[in-house]
């Protein structure tokens, strides 16, 4: 094996540990934090959603915030992201009224976003232009098994030392993504693309990217937000069963994201993004129309799996982009995603208060999954033509593919 081949085996190690301690660190915090709003502070539908909008104002400028670190190698931004996040993640328990909170959880989204404009292109850059799809389906996996790990620990501490406080799950989930960091600081250059970085990419030739990107964003913040506040504020669904059923997820995560990686791969983006959109509109219509605690947890983790073809918007940009202009066009991705993140929230939030129903947001997002279908239809079909490889690539390929059977 060439020291070219052993240095990428390296960087795939690295960067699949540290995508396994954020993605455990992020689900502990994520499974305890919406009781932790309830029991704590006793928020209601209307604090989520300002919480929640805030939380994402700093994803509105990612793109912003990745091109004042263009002298950064992706691994670097990266890593900084992760520091930020597991610091301000451990100290979310110490916050015990709104605007502390509103704080701390602005801080650590700094980070959070920095983090997320950069894992996808340092997936597909350690990918080599080869099945970007399967790479980035595997990483899914890691992480769902990550997710699975977190909220099996949380449901155990929560099972067996039941006046455990809050703090304890906080700490945890911060500690992890804190470590991912440190070791998201060692990758080398493999993991970095290759020439100089352009700062913001806004181009025509993206808008069906940059769309597709805007409307996941309404998506995923009225399911993310106000399904799980749903079942816990009105059907008050205990945190037991709340991290159990995100267990069960996990599992069910875990267990397809890897094939549905490849399937985009084989497929190309436009029948599996289709048939994601026909299930979204029949999730939102799920949730707006029945009161059944049993349908809705089956709608809840559908859902979930559904979120796994989210892939094929980023191997679709991949397909169409210019030469180092990768990192970039996904940062002013995340940024058209958060022009939704920011408003859909407090937006939703308000209608559940104001007319005391909560299937209200839900509505809406049958129009947008709607709106999604139709612009699947932009999309190319088949597969993306093959791209030469050479001697080099064969030889990183095999590494690869050993690591993927890990």
């Amino acid at each position: 094996m060439s020291d070219d081949a052993r240095a990428l085996r390296r960087d795939w190690n690295l960067f699949t540990a540290l995508t396994f301690l954020f993605s455990f660190g992020f689900a502990v915090y994520m499974g305890v934090f919406q009781n932790f709003l309830r029991d704590e502070l006793h928020a209601g539908p209307f604090q989520l959603g300002s919480l929640e909008s805030m939380r994402e104002i700093p994803g509105f400028l990612t793109a912003i915030m990745a091109g004042t670190l263009i002298a950064l190698a992706e691994s670097r931004v990266a890593g900084l992201g992760l520091l930020i996040t597991g610091i301000g993640i451990g100290a979310t328990g110490h916050m015990h009224s709104f605007a502390p909170l509103v704080a701390i959880t602005v801080f650590w989204s700094i980070g959070f976003h920095l983090y997320a404009s950069m894992s996808s292109a340092i997936t597909l850059t350690l990918a080599k232009g080869q099945e970007g799809g399967r790479h980035l389906g595997r990483m899914a996996a890691v992480g769902s098994v990550a997710t699975l790990a977190g909220l099996g620990i949380a449901w155990l501490i929560k099972q067996f030392f039941d006046a455990v406080p809050y703090n304890t799950f906080f700490y945890l989930a911060g500690a992890s993504i804190f470590a991912g960091g440190v070791l998201c600081m060692m990758l080398g250059s493999h993991s970095a693309s290759e020439g100089t970085r352009a700062r913001l990419i806004l181009r025509r030739e993206y808008g069906l990217f940059y769309l597709l990107t805007f409307l996941e964003g309404c998506r995923r913040q009225i399911f993310s937000i106000f399904a799980s506040f749903a079942l816990i504020l009105v059907y008050q669904v205990p945190l037991q069963h709340m991290l159990a059923l995100q267990l069960i997820n996990a599992i069910l995560i875990a267990a397809t994201a890897p094939y549905i990686g490849k399937l985009v791969d084989r497929k190309g983006e436009r029948g599996p993004l289709t048939f994601y959109s026909i299930g979204l509109i029949l999730v939102f219509l799920g949730y707006a129309t029945l009161r059944t605690v049993g349908a809705l947890y089956a709608l809840f983790l559908l859902d979930n799996i559904l979120f796994t073809f989210g892939v094929g918007f980023t191997t679709y940009l991949n397909r169409i982009v210019r030469k180092g202009e990768l990192t970039p066009c996904i940062a002013m991705g995340l940024t058209m995603n958060h022009v939704a993140a920011v408003t859909v929230p407090i937006g939703g939030a308000w209608l559940w208060q104001h007319f005391h129903n909560y299937q209200l947001p839900f509505w809406i997002g049958v129009a947008i999954a709607a709106v999604s279908l139709i612009a699947m239809h932009w999309l190319p079909t088949g597969p993306p033509p093959a791209k030469h490889v050479s001697d080099a690539e064969v030889e990183m390929e095999a590494v690869e593919e050993k690591l993927g059977r890990v």
